[in-house]
C-alpha cells in the first residue's frame, strides 16, 4: 500500500488511470489494524487495475474531513479522481477484492 498523507492526498486519488483505493484507519482501531496485511496482498494481486493507499486519520486528519469520515475503516474508491463508492468496516479480504473488482 501506497502511504497517504494530507500532502499527497489529491495527488494520489487525481493522478494516473488506475481506480484507487484509500484505506482510512488509525493505530489504535484494531480491524484497521487487521486489514493492513490482506490490503498489501491485494494491492500486489491487483497492481495492474488498482493502486492502494493508506491514510492515518490521526497523522493527517483534514483530508478525513473532507470526505466526511465517520468510522474507520473506512474504503472509499476513486475513479479518474471522483469518489465512485465507499465501504465502511472490515469486509474481509475476498469482500473488499469484490467491492474493489465491481464497478
Amino acid at each position: 500500500m501506497i502511504k497517504v498523507t494530507d500532502d499527497t492526498y489529491k495527488n494520489f486519488t487525481q493522478s494516473g488511470n488506475k481506480i484507487k483505493i484509500l484505506k482510512l484507519g488509525a493505530t489504535w482501531c484494531g480491524p484497521c489494524q487487521m486489514a493492513i496485511p490482506p490490503c498489501n496482498e491485494l494491492s500486489k494481486e491487483l497492481e495492474n487495475e488498482v493502486e492502494i493507499g493508506e491514510l492515518d486519520i490521526e497523522e493527517s486528519p483534514n483530508s478525513p474531513v473532507l470526505l466526511a469520515c465517520k468510522g474507520v475503516p473506512l474504503f472509499v474508491k476513486f475513479k479518474d479522481g471522483k469518489e465512485i463508492s465507499r465501504k465502511v468496516g472490515w469486509p474481509g479480504k475476498e469482500d473488499l477484492k469484490t467491492w474493489i473488482q465491481s464497478n
